[in-house]
Formats: structure tokens, C-alpha cells, sequence
């Protein structure tokens, strides 16, 4: 309520009037037009012309009619929820005068209460008095938005289907556009049939989510397919360079819809009001050519090279060009290999117009189809897996000097942007018929282990989305999509927790070398934003729905786990995006621990330490031999990880509704004092969980623990341990609970902590036990040099 935005709604009413107001003058415009035009006109053909002109004018009317209606109902809308929001913020006022502090939880006496004067309302009446009120404005919006749902279903009903596109329509735009000249009106036309044929916004934002679409006319899949096969790759890059020089907006527009038309030919779950639907085998031939290109492919046959050097540089883009030429000699080397080995240099033409290609289709906004997404992603693998191998003598680039930077990542870019395709791929199940892991782990693999020039960022895009999808989802009620992003959670997991995937990601190239962290940091990165919501399943302590509990590991092992937390803890920014996760899911479990009467949150809890400090530590030994260089890594990394990015919990409460019942994160995540005791650094190696030393761990599991239950009941009843609590500084002048900052020793804030805990019937010293039990199946409280990774 605080934050209401009192001109939202208003603003929206002014728009959609706006709206109608056009509609309005185009009617109008083109009624005294043609009635202008028509003066002279008469016979058969003239009274049809004036009958099918006043139908359009009354069907016009209509649809204005109910925009305007929309409009008024919106104002209405506005003008009843001010009014209410009006009369909760007032009783959230009277109580605020009264003494009393306001929040989401309720209402509670402030630092400087007196009481309440006779006959004046107390806490709960001002609470109750706040929520009468808080739900008559939802029952306003609820009524409202009724009205307004039934009026825009009126608007679509009087709404005529959009006219079916001619068969020639198609060969006369592209014909009109590659003429040599594109005049406005030319634009005109081409960019309102691309937007007839192509999707709005809302739709897009449909396809995105992976719903089925049917807002397309009917022709517009011929349109496009006949468009695009007209142009060709060539022709529509030719085209869309034209479009940028111009730099209008309108054909900046057209330039938008044509890139967008190409993915939308390509989804198969773009269709027409006839069924007819997208698809791979739409696509133009060559289009579909770039994509399968393989060193020595059929798709390569049929190219020539320039038989002079002008001609070939003329071929090449300017960053190819412009490195070419920084080295003498270097140009015509390649010209004359090229002219030598004609297949390589067909391939290496194909990689580089595929690049153009495909950056340039990536401009849009569109969503490709299933079956172009993995087969680009295939293709991205291909073209890594030669680049990797060029040294070798067997390749195109060891026969031809040229280096095409960011070919396979402008794929991906494409690819990613439909997780259903991200989803095949980390399933191995690329074409939706074949068994499980068949191809997985040969297509990562190659993805994974390839030195990005962009650090593996445009890889990640394959596994940076489940945590959000799955908070998304779940404010949508969309339960398939939830389900998709944890089967791809759980698939990404097993591969990166498979030994002999694990130890290829610990030495990229080869023993003793760079690990994923270093040669790849934005592809750990990503790892650490897909799994982040998924911590429970690591951590086991979530085994309902695809992640079944033992669909990962064997029972009563942690190797998995641990691997894919050593991973993380290769990277900087990845072990802290994990770190600040299992802070918010570490409350969580201090939570499930108070409510009772289940153990569970303890151990839950501990194991999740342990992973975090076996993953660190695991990091460290297999990047150093010497102990003292493992030790100053892990104390560093400890506090990369636990420096606590706040931003990532907040995100991680709104998005998994596993977090949503916590109470907030009260400490101030920015202060030194507090950070260095929530994140112990073990300056001493010595004085470690590995050693059974768990006392740095005491005082903020014990004040997680009186956090979530002064949360949960209300600061303790006995009123000597709220005297301790303010005298420790853990209780402030408002009530509210916080860490102190004036540092006291851990073990009166533990002490204390554990004192005020009993008064809730919560024993901390159990709490303890579990913890410390859970901790050890994970990391055994030594310090083997041998121990289990």
C-alpha cells in the first residue's frame, strides 16, 4: 500500500482512448475519401463498393465502442480502488499516531508506547480494522477486473479476422524491395504484411513460454515461406543491410519484422486459424543449408571461389578483411589456399555467412521452433569441435588461414532463446525420439571445454534459466514449465556430477591444466544461476516431483553433490551466487527446524555447510599441489562466497516459493562485523569444521534459529531475556531483532541465543547435534589429503 502508483490506471484509460480516438480518424479519414473519390461513380459495381464501405464503417464503430468501453470501465476501476486504497493507508495512519509500528506481519507496539487510552483500539483492533480494508480493495479488483475481462471479450468477438493473404503477394514485395529503390510506401506495405504474417508482442510472449500461437492469417505461412524463398539467405541479408542504412523507424521496423518472420516460419508452435503450423521444412533450402554444413557436406557443393584476390576479400566481412590484411602477405595466402582446397574454403564461406545470418536473426525478438534450435545447437558443437582440432593438419582452418570469431556463438544465442531446446539438449534427447543421454554428453562436452572468446556466456545460455523459470512458472500456475525446468536442472546435474565429466571440467585441456572456472568463467557462471533454486535437491533434502530423491546418487552418498559444488567454487562470482542461495536456503532450514517437530532442517542445514566447504576446499587441492597455497585459497574463497549478495537472496525469496513463508533477512548485509561472524574465515587452518571445531558456526546458527522464531511467535514471554537481548544489543530501541554491531564474543550471543530459544521450547543444543552429525556424512571432520572429492 505504501507503494501504491496512484496514476497507473488513469494512465492506461488515457491510452486505450487513445487508441480509439485513431481508429476513429482513420474510419472518418478514408469514409470521406472515398466518398470524395466516389461522387462520379455509379452502377452495380458502385453501390457494392458504398454497401461494403458502410459495413466496414458501422464494424469500425463497434470495435471503438468497445475500446471506449474498456477505456471507461479502467477509469472507473481507477477511481473505486483510489478510493479504497485511500480509506487503508488512513487506518495504517491512525495507527501509526497512535504509537504502533505498521508491517506485513501486523501491528506492534512501537519503542515509545504508552498504552492505549479507554475506549481507544488496541494492536489487534487496528490490525483487523487495516485488513477489513486491505480486502475490500481486493474485492474491488477483483470486480473490476470481471467487468473489464467481459468487455475485452466483447471487443474480440466483434473483431473481424484479419484477410488471407493472396498467393502472389509474397514474389510482388520482394519484387517491389529488390528493384533498387525502397520508397516509404514501399515500406509501408512490406512492413504492415510482415506484421500481418509475423506476431505481436503478446504473442511472442506466448511463444517464449512455450505456448501454442494461432494468431496468424490465413496465407501468412505461404507469405513468409514465399518471401524468404524468394530472398534467400542472401537476399535477406542484402535486404536487411539496406533497411539498417536507412535507419527510419519504419524501416528499422520492417527490418525487426523480417528477422522475426524467419523464426516464426521455423516454430512449430506458430500456427494459422487453418492449422496450418511452422516448421524446420519451411525454411528457405540455403537457410537450412548454413545450418548442416559440415566440413566435406553435400550442403557445400556448388561453391566457387573468386578466382581474384579483390573479389575474394570483397566476400569477407570487415573484422575477417581487416585481420587479413594486418599481416603481409597474409590475404593472398589464404586466397591461393582457398583457390587449392575449394571444400575448406566452401566450409569456412558457409561458417561466416551462417554467422552474419544468424546475428543478424538474433536482432529479433521472435523464438525459433524446436527442430532449427537443436540443429543449431548441433551445428555450434560441430564448428567448435573442427576449431578445436585445427593444429591437427586435417581441418579447413589448417589449409586456410582465416579465423571467424563468434560464429557458433551467434547459434546459440538463436538456439537458447527456446528453452524447450535448451531443455532437448540437456536431455540428449535433441529430436524428441531418442533414449536419454544418447547425445548429451558428446554435444556438451564439446561446448563445455571450448575456450569462448566471450568467457562460455552464449553456452550458458543452455543452463542459466531453470531457477527463474521455475519462480516464474510458479506465479503463473504454469505446472509444465516448472516441471521442465527441473527435469533440465536434474539432467545439467548429472552430467556435470558424472566422474568423467567432472574430471574433463577440472582440467579442460588436458591433466594439469586450466579448470572450467578459469578458461570459462561465464559458463560456471551459468551453471550457478540455473541450479541455485534447485540447492534443496542437491542437498537432498527435496526428493518430490522429477527430482526424485535418488535420481541423482546412490543413497547415503554425497559424491554428486559435492562435484557439482566443487565446480562452482572454481569460479569466483559462481561461488557466490551459490553462497548467498544457500544463505537464503540456510535460513530456510533454521526455519523448519522452529516450526518442528521434524529434525530435518538441522541436518538439512549442516549437509549444506558441508557441501559449500568440501566444494571450496575440493576446488583448492585441485588447483594447487603445496597446502599453504590450498589454505590462502579456500580462506579467500570463503569470503567470495559468503560475502552475501543480497540482491540474490531477495531474488531467490521472490522466485521459490519454498522461501516465501521465511521471515526477512534482518541483518545488515553490508557491515563488516556481521559478515565476518555469519562468514567465518578460518585464518587458522587448523581451527576447522574438518577438524570437529564447529564453535565458528555456533552463534549464527543459534541466532538464525531465535530470528525465524521471534519471527514465527513474537519476541520471548520472559521479559529477563528480553532485558538480556537489549542489553547484547541483539533486541533494538524499535523491538526488532539484529545482530549486534558492536561484535560480541560468539559465545555470549550463542549463549544467549540458546537462553532465549528455550523460552519457545526450541533446544539448540539438538539443533547442534543434527547439524554437526549431517555435517560429517558429508566431510568427515578431518583433514585427509585423500578425501573424497
Amino acid at each position: 500500500m505504501r507503494q501504491w502508483t496512484w496514476s497507473a490506471l488513469s494512465e492506461q484509460a488515457t491510452s486505450t482512448e487513445s487508441v480509439a480516438t485513431r481508429l476513429e480518424d482513420a474510419r472518418d479519414s478514408i469514409h470521406a475519401a472515398t466518398n470524395d473519390l466516389w461522387s462520379a461513380w455509379t452502377g452495380i459495381a458502385a453501390d457494392a463498393a458504398a454497401d461494403h464501405l458502410d459495413r466496414e464503417r458501422k464494424s469500425d464503430t463497434t470495435i471503438s465502442y468497445e475500446i471506449r468501453e474498456i477505456a471507461s470501465a479502467t477509469r472507473r476501476a481507477d477511481e473505486d480502488l483510489a478510493h479504497a486504497a485511500r480509506v487503508a493507508l488512513d487506518r495504517i495512519a491512525a495507527a501509526e499516531r497512535a504509537g504502533f509500528i505498521v508491517g506485513d506481519g501486523g501491528v506492534t507496539a512501537g519503542p515509545d508506547f504508552t498504552g492505549v487510552y479507554e475506549g481507544e483500539p488496541d494492536a489487534a483492533a487496528h490490525w483487523g480494522m487495516i485488513q477489513d480494508a486491505l480486502r475490500v480493495i481486493g474485492e474491488v479488483d477483483d470486480d473490476h477486473a470481471r467487468r473489464i475481462a467481459g468487455i475485452v471479450s466483447n471487443l474480440i468477438d466483434v473483431t473481424p479476422s484479419p484477410a488471407a493473404f493472396s498467393p502472389d503477394e509474397a514474389a510482388h514485395d520482394w519484387a517491389m524491395l529488390n528493384d533498387g529503390t525502397v520508397t516509404s510506401e514501399d515500406l509501408a506495405r512490406f512492413t504492415t504484411n510482415l506484421a500481418a504474417a509475423g506476431l505481436d508482442p503478446q504473442s511472442l510472449e506466448e511463444l517464449s513460454t512455450g505456448k501454442v500461437v494461432t494468431a496468424l492469417p490465413a496465407g501468412a505461412f505461404d507469405y513468409l515461406e514465399n518471401l524468404y524463398g524468394e530472398a534467400g539467405a542472401t537476399g535477406v541479408m542484402e535486404l536487411q543491410q539496406q533497411l539498417l542504412a536507412d535507419g527510419s523507424t519504419s524501416a528499422l521496423d520492417a527490418r525487426d519484422s523480417l528477422a522475426n518472420g524467419i523464426l516464426a516460419l521455423s516454430n512449430e508452435n506458430v500456427r494459422d486459424i487453418n492449422d496450418e503450423r511452422g516448421g524446420w521444412d519451411r525454411l528457405p533450402q540455403d537457410v537450412r543449408d548454413l545450418v548442416e554444413a559440415r566440413p566435406g557436406s553435400a550442403q557445400l557443393d556448388g561453391y566457387q571461389v573468386p578466382p581474384t584476390l579483390s573479389a575474394f576479400m570483397d566476400t569477407l566481412p570487415p573484422d575477417i578483411r581487416s585481420e587479413l590484411e594486418s599481416e603481409p602477405g597474409a590475404a593472398a595466402t589464404a586466397h591461393r589456399n582457398a583457390l587449392s582446397n575449394p571444400a575448406d574454403a566452401a566450409y569456412i564461406d558457409s561458417v561466416i555467412r551462417g554467422r552474419e545470418f544468424w546475428e543478424f536473426v538474433g536482432t529479433g525478438t521472435g523464438t525459433p521452433g524446436v527442430e532449427l534450435g537443436t540443429k543449431l545447437v548441433e551445428s555450434a558443437a560441430s564448428q567448435v569441435s573442427v576449431l578445436d582440432a585445427t593444429g591437427s593438419g586435417n581441418t579447413p582452418y589448417d589449409t586456410i588461414p582465416i579465423a571467424v570469431g563468434h560464429a557458433s556463438e551467434s547459434m546459440l544465442d538463436v538456439a537458447t532463446s527456446n528453452h524447450d531446446v535448451s531443455a532437448r539438449v540437456l536431455a540428449g534427447d535433441l529430436h524428441g525420439d531418442s533414449p536419454k543421454n544418447i547425445q548429451r554428453d558428446d554435444i556438451l562436452t564439446r561446448l563445455f571445454t571450448h575456450t569462448w572468446d566471450d568467457g562460455g556466456e552464449s553456452a550458458g545460455r543452455l543452463t542459466n534459466w531453470m531457477t527463474h523459470e521455475m519462480g516464474d512458472a510458479h506465479a503463473a500456475g504454469d505446472t509444465a514449465r516448472v516441471d521442465r525446468a527441473e527435469r533440465a536442472a536434474l539432467h545439467l546435474s548429472q552430467y556435470l556430477a558424472h566422474e568423467d565429466n567432472f574430471d574433463r571440467l577440472m582440467d579442460v585441456h588436458g591433466e594439469n591444466t586450466s579448470n572450467i572456472g578459469e578458461v570459462n568463467p561465464g559458463l560456471v557462471r551459468a551453471f550457478a544461476d540455473g541450479l541455485q533454486g534447485y540447492i534443496p535437491e542437491l542437498v537432498r533434502a527435496d526428493g518430490v516431483g522429477e527430482w526424485e530423491e535418488n535420481s541423482l546418487e546412490s543413497p547415503n552418498t554425497n559424491a554428486a553433490a559435492r562435484r557439482i559444488f566443487t565446480l562452482m567454487a572454481t569460479d569466483q562470482e559462481s561461488s557466490a551466487t551459490f553462497g548467498s542461495a544457500a544463505t537464503a536456503f540456510g535460513r530456510y532450514y533454521a526455519d523448519d527446524f522452529v516450526e518442528g517437530p521434524s529434525y530435518l532442517g538441522a541436518s538439512n542445514a549442516g549437509r549444506l555447510q558441508a557441501l559449500l566447504d568440501t566444494g571450496i576446499y575440493n576446488a583448492g587441492r585441485e588447483m594447487f599441489d603445496d597446502q599453504a597455497r590450498i589454505d590462502e585459497f579456500v580462506q579467500q574463497r570463503r569470503e567470495d562466497t559468503f560475502n552475501t549478495n543480497y540482491t540474490v537472496i531477495r531474488n531467490l525469496v521472490a522466485l521459490d516459493p519454498r522461501l516465501s513463508g521465511t521471515v526477512g533477512l534482518l541483518m545488515d548485509v553490508n557491515s563488516t562485523s556481521i559478515r565476518d561472524t555469519f562468514v567465518p574465515a578460518f585464518e587458522d587452518p587448523e581451527a576447522t569444521p574438518f577438524t570437529g571445531d564447529f564453535s565458528r558456526y555456533s552463534a549464527p546458527n543459534a541466532y538464525n534459529l531465535l530470528e525465524n522464531a521471534v519471527g514465527r511467535y513474537g519476541l520471548p514471554s520472559d521479559e529477563r531475556v528480553v532485558v538480556e537481548l537489549r542489553r547484547l544489543d541483539l533486541l533494538g530501541p524499535d523491538g526488532t531483532l539484529r545482530y549486534p554491531a558492536s561484535d560480541p564474543p560468539l559465545d555470549a550471543v550463542t549463549g544467549l541465543a540458546d537462553k532465549a530459544l528455550e523460552t519457545y521450547g526450541i533446544d539448540f543444543s539438538t539443533f547442534r547435534e543434527y547439524y554437526i552429525d549431517a555435517y560429517g556424512s558429508v566431510a568427515p571432520t578431518n583433514r585427509e589429503p585423500n578425501a573424497p572429492r
